[in-house]
């Protein structure tokens, strides 16, 4: 692993400046130049993972007939290489502007939990760009962390701590987040989880999601049970093709005295129900049922 470290520093020191000085670019430029080609290889060359995706669509919505999963699966394509550009943009752009594409509602109901020296989980899933969330810490007094599970490729990982560091948000590795927060007591922490990856074929919670049976992550849940944290939900609605709106829900704020797999069901029918409101937003690509 330590012969891999120079050669991940070097290519990460070569693809960082070109990132960077593209992100300064207009979002219509760069999505004349990045965004609609990518679109037009992923979509219509290459055909990425489109089996994936079709299955996925026509599982998760019966009803819905083949032409409509097929223009469903384009219009997340057409998502996919917006969101791509999106998150070039966040390696350079600016606090103003990005706080102008990102509009953060109910956070009044923090309130009470900040003042109160409690700590926040907030559950989310690979719906909208979600990378933008980045900004948070420029909108709350929490200290926002971001748990994460780290990924296999080192050049991939600096860039995304990089940005998703920018502006004061800290990264911490899921298998050290119950030893975190049970230590910080100086300031209420407010932490992010990606909470609707595959969780293994050994799984113990299992939901009705998208219409299918489907195994789901129950770690945040257990990390909020076991610190006794307020669990909110975090929904983004699409606001034009680069900008969201973030809501924010109560899901409990009494996690250890829950039942076992409940704030994981609420998690799951409120992503279900952002997902059915809009489909094309969330991350089709993904192979999220194995068998």
């Amino acid at each position: 692993m330590t012969k891999k470290r120079p050669e991940s520093n070097f290519i990460y020191c070569l693809i960082f400046p070109p990132i960077y000085l593209l992100g300064m670019l207009p979002y219509f430029i760069l999505n004349a130049l990045i965004g609609r080609p990518l679109f037009f290889l992923s979509y219509a060359v290459f055909r990425y993972r489109y089996n994936v995706v079709l299955q996925n669509l026509s599982r998760a919505l019966p009803l819905k007939s083949y032409r409509e999963i097929e223009l469903l699966a384009r219009e997340f394509y057409l998502h996919l290489a917006s969101m791509i550009v999106e998150i070039i943009r966040l390696f350079s752009i600016s606090r103003q502007q990005q706080l102008k594409q990102v509009k953060l509602v109910n956070a009044e109901i923090l309130d009470e939990y900040f003042s109160r020296q409690r700590n926040v989980i907030a559950v989310l899933g690979h719906y909208g760009n979600w990378e933008c969330l980045n900004v948070l810490p420029l909108l709350l007094p929490f200290q926002v962390n971001a748990i994460y599970k780290r990924l296999s490729n080192s050049v991939m990982a600096k860039l995304v701590t990089r940005v998703r560091g920018r502006h004061g948000m800290r990264l911490i590795p899921a298998q050290r987040a119950l030893r975190h927060l049970l230590r910080q007591t100086e300031k209420p922490q407010f932490s992010l989880f990606i909470a609707d990856q595959f969780p293994g074929k050994h799984a113990e919670c299992q939901v009705d999601f998208l219409s299918q049976p489907t195994l789901m992550f129950n770690g945040a849940e257990k990390l909020a049970r076991a610190t006794n944290a307020v669990v909110v939900y975090v929904d983004m609605i699409p606001q034009g093709r680069h900008s969201w709106t973030v809501s924010l829900s109560l899901i409990t704020d009494t996690a250890s005295t829950t039942a076992e797999n409940l704030i994981t069901h609420a998690f799951s029918n409120r992503l279900e129900q952002t997902i059915t409101r809009q489909p094309a937003y969330w991350l089709w690509s993904h192979r999220r049922w194995k068998v």
